[in-house]
């Protein structure tokens, strides 16, 4: 009887909660790259109401979605917020987000609008984009593969180089 009574008034709660004032979405619901690549993604925000949005705020977040990654955002975006002035009724703005990938694993990119006039900051639905899955692989900057020949064969060289040279020297005498 409890849980059903929590259901309904959360329900009530959502129906009762004031419709959001933009939607957020991006370009595409994935990318593969690799660690040091960068990528720039664009999200639409979209006002499907009657009144003009209002100021708004765009936050881009990055979270890790590999068990013991650590994501500092700033590392990934230099350009986190943007600002919207206003958006007329049922026109939209698209934003651009230079990403680089600092951390090999698997992520998820989201952008979060917020109300930010000054009569509304901090107040009214937070809107949430879904997300943009990165799959981040390693980047291999050494072959060690093709180190053995090399460490071999070069003593070897400048042993005989070094050998001829005194063989040259020692006959001239």
């Amino acid at each position: 009887m409890k849980k059903t009574l929590l259901l309904v008034v959360g329900l009530l709660f959502a129906l009762a909660s004031p419709a959001a004032a933009a939607d957020v979405s991006f370009d595409r619901p994935g990318v593969a790259m690799a660690v040091g690549e960068r990528v720039t993604l664009s999200s639409k925000v979209t006002n499907p109401g009657a009144e003009p949005s209002g100021q708004v705020l765009a936050h881009l977040n990055v979270v890790s979605l590999t068990d013991g990654v650590y994501v500092d955002p700033e590392d990934w975006s230099s350009e986190r917020s943007q600002v919207i002035e206003n958006i007329g009724p049922g026109e939209s703005q698209t934003l651009s987000w230079p990403i680089q990938a600092v951390n090999v694993g698997s992520f998820a990119v989201y952008v979060v609008l917020l109300p930010d006039a000054k009569s509304t900051a901090g107040r009214g639905p937070l809107v949430v984009s879904p997300p943009v899955h990165l799959d981040v692989a390693g980047k291999q900057t050494l072959n060690a593969g093709g180190a053995l020949p090399v460490v071999l064969v070069v003593p070897v060289l400048l042993g005989l180089g070094a050998g001829a040279v005194r063989y040259r020297h020692a006959r001239n005498r």
